[in-house]
């Protein structure tokens, strides 16, 4: 990955083909995970000066001395110890910084997980193969299923780098059966082995919907069934229910004060609480519908938000108390049979939830498909059991804390300005053409972005000040002329 294109040295090429050879042609995911290289500690003096040229054109002369100094200073004392650390704790780690990174940028962070971390995706924007909202979610279910399937048994192909280079894939194994538990101080990330349920989140109420029934997955159809009989139940929260999930989006540490709280009311709380937990994922089934609809923001002419920003804006951060931020990911079906997905960032990279979205699509859409009428194919099952109802008994300090959790996660909700837009002139085809990555093209042209936004303030901050000075100096000039005038004329 370090040397320059088409220079690799004789060792790596030896590496690569040795590789190759004994990973077979078919390779599980988990094949190469034995075999990578250990994540080389860049020398002291190569992160120094590539922090101050970072910063150089940030900064002013005497800001920039000051920092300069230190980091020398830091270079020729502290800096030597601490590399030697690292040094040796790359000797016994596959990778020397990726526990600290999760644990110090992701949880330790008391702030809400809701726009501040988590990320979403959205669907095909011009597609929508059916607009029944069971059909849909019972179809993502078992397309969702059968890649954590592929999962268990490592039936997935590794990413290589040009064919050749195998890249790391140990952050799969936590996509499924995976909950970041908050904490006072720092969050835990709960990861089981198995689970063989969801929960299902409907007009403020709680399911656990099984996926497997006689020892098999359900199929598409039951799946659809088991979500309509949600749909169909017309019971109504309990005391405190409907907005529970905010404590999700509130800050992490009233939400582990108020979970303790939760866990300590009752038996069928601790129940439910660890049904939501211990599930595979979590499904929400909105009320809302949403999506991209071009001729609607035509006709609107700006002057509202796009059906895309609204469309954007709820995969985000939804109501507040509509998606349970601390699962893996959320999948949300909205009720015109669009769907999404809102994940936590803690245990993977979006490159990670990327893949599994694309292939959960394309499932749905050209595998599994749908009859004439918007169905899942296949036939529904007398004998499937319904989804059950978890009930909650909710204190009334933690009701409190709902509240205040809600009312924080809808000011930062409010607080996001979110203008989002479909890009047709070109993709990442003609990126990679360029032979450039397609996060590299962003970055870039998010720092010309700024640089031009910044430059046109710059501008335009000059010339006021410039207009300015000149005022000043024309009725300076004035005033003068004025007073010798009255002088004269007193003469």
């Amino acid at each position: 990955m370090f040397h320059p294109h088409r220079k690799a040295t004789l060792l790596t090429r030896a590496w690569l083909v040795l590789v190759r050879l004994f990973s077979g042609r078919r390779p599980l995911l988990f094949s190469f995970q034995a075999s990578l290289p250990r994540l080389p500690v860049p020398a002291l003096h190569s992160t120094v000066t590539r922090c101050l040229e970072s910063m150089r054109p940030l900064m002013n002369e005497d800001s920039f001395s000051q920092l300069e100094s230190l980091s020398r200073d830091f270079e020729s004392g502290l800096g030597r110890r601490l590399q030697r650390y690292l040094v040796l704790k790359s000797w016994w780690a596959s990778n020397y910084v990726s526990d600290w990174w999760e644990e110090y940028i992701y949880l330790r962070s008391r702030e809400p997980l809701m726009v501040n971390s988590n990320y979403y995706a959205m669907d095909f924007l011009y597609v929508t193969p059916t607009h029944v909202q069971a059909a849909r979610a019972g179809n993502l279910l078992h397309a969702v299923m059968l890649y954590r399937r592929r999962l268990d048994r490592g039936d997935i192909k590794p990413l290589m780098l040009q064919g050749a280079v195998p890249m790391c894939s140990a952050q799969y194994e936590r996509m499924f059966n995976t909950t970041r538990i908050p904490g006072v101080e720092t969050d835990t990330i709960q990861h089981l082995r198995d689970s063989r349920h969801v929960c299902v989140l409907h007009a403020g109420r709680y399911f656990r919907l099984r996926l497997y029934h006689d020892g098999r997955l359900l199929g598409a159809r039951e799946l659809q069934q088991q979500v309509q009989a949600i749909l169909d139940d017309r019971s109504q929260p309990r005391p405190g229910e409907r907005h529970l999930a905010a404590l999700t989006a509130g800050p992490r540490t009233a939400w582990a004060r108020a979970r303790e709280s939760l866990l300590r009311s009752s038996p069928r709380s601790r129940a439910a609480l660890e049904a939501v937990e211990r599930g595979a994922f979590f499904l929400s089934l909105d009320t809302e519908s949403h999506g991209y609809q071009p001729h609607e923001d035509e006709g609107a002419g700006g002057a509202s938000p796009s059906s895309l920003d609204r469309y954007a804006k709820s995969l985000l951060h939804g109501n507040c108390d509509d998606r349970w931020f601390d699962k893996s990911f959320t999948l949300v079906v909205y009720a015109n049979g669009k769907m999404g997905l809102n994940a936590e960032h803690s245990w993977a990279d979006a490159p990670i939830v990327g893949h599994l979205w694309e292939v959960v699509m394309a499932t749905d859409c050209f595998t599994l498909g749908y009859t004439v009428d918007g169905q899942c194919l296949g036939s529904p099952n007398p004998r499937l059991p319904p989804p059950q109802r978890l009930h909650w008994d909710i204190p009334e300090e933690c009701e409190l804390e709902v509240e205040r959790s809600l009312a924080l996660a809808r000011t930062l909700a409010d607080d996001v300005d979110f203008h989002s837009f479909a890009f047709e002139s070109f993709g990442k085809g003609l990126i990679k053409r360029c032979r450039s990555s397609p996060d590299a093209f962003l970055q870039l042209a998010l720092q010309l972005a700024h640089y031009r936004v910044t430059r046109s303030l710059l501008t335009r901050s000059l010339t006021h000040s410039l207009a300015t000075h000149t005022l000043t100096r024309y009725s300076l000039a004035r005033s003068l002329a004025t007073h010798s005038l009255a002088h004269s004329l007193l003469s």
